[in-house]
């Protein structure tokens, strides 16, 4: 996610994975070459490599969370090929914005979560990332825009 706009009274996250849809795109053309290319009825191989990218494609959504202190919301909203979602919770309920650390296999991930007065947890970036201070850096833009 990116700072795409920051008044006093207005704070926009966005994030545009244009890394995977790359990546899905040379997959699926990988994929369908192996696939008119095979001797054989059915190539599995190339059949999974367009699945894979379909899969990459549908579940990489263009995600965009905005702190709005005039209207009291916090909005999360993800545009995807399958639709919209959008998440709305008052902004006075933040209690916490944290970075939170996990461990899979020795590499460490993270990712952004707001804690509600409920104690609820709602994730900003719900799919790990490997960017510490991206991550960091974010978190201290949310809590001073909160102060």
């Amino acid at each position: 996610m990116k700072v795409v706009q920051q008044t006093v009274t207005l704070l926009t996250l966005k994030e545009r994975p244009i890394g995977v849809w790359i990546l899905s795109g040379l997959t699926a053309a990988i994929g369908l070459l192996i696939f008119l290319s095979s001797n054989s009825s059915i190539d599995w191989f190339g059949l999974v490599c367009i699945g894979l990218a379909n899969g990459m494609m549908f579940g990489s959504p263009v995600k965009a969370c905005q702190f709005d202190k005039q209207s009291n919301l916090v909005m999360f909203k993800q545009q995807g090929w399958l639709g919209s979602k959008v998440i709305r919770r008052p902004i006075d309920q933040v209690t916490e914005v944290q970075v939170e650390q996990l461990n899979l296999f020795g590499l460490k991930l993270y990712r952004l979560r707001l804690v509600l007065f409920s104690g609820a947890l709602f994730y900003l970036t719900p799919i790990p990332s490997t960017d510490c201070r991206l991550q960091q850096h974010l978190a201290r833009t949310i809590k001073q825009f909160l102060a």
